[in-house]
């Protein structure tokens, strides 16, 4: 039987966890405005207009996604 031993996390990488679960737990809202509300609007706005430019649609989804994000995050909620 052999004796298997499991090392502790380093701290370094500890510290790192640590700052991207206190990142997201303060700024969730802004990221889910960004990612999802941007996405969904790039979505959108590729069907209602297929011959426009994409990066164009795209930025603007992801910018109104911000702003979205951002008022939530102002605010505490979505509604």
């Amino acid at each position: 039987m052999t004796n298997l031993t499991v090392e502790p996390a380093p701290a370094g990488v500890v510290r790192a966890l640590t700052g991207v679960i206190g990142h997201s737990q303060r700024w969730g809202m802004v990221w889910f405005g960004v990612v999802f509300w941007g996405s969904v609007l790039n979505a959108i706005g590729t069907e209602v207009w297929p011959d426009a430019d994409s990066l164009a649609i795209g930025a603007a989804a992801a910018a109104i996604g911000l702003v979205g994000g951002v008022l939530a995050k102002v605010r505490g909620r979505w509604i």
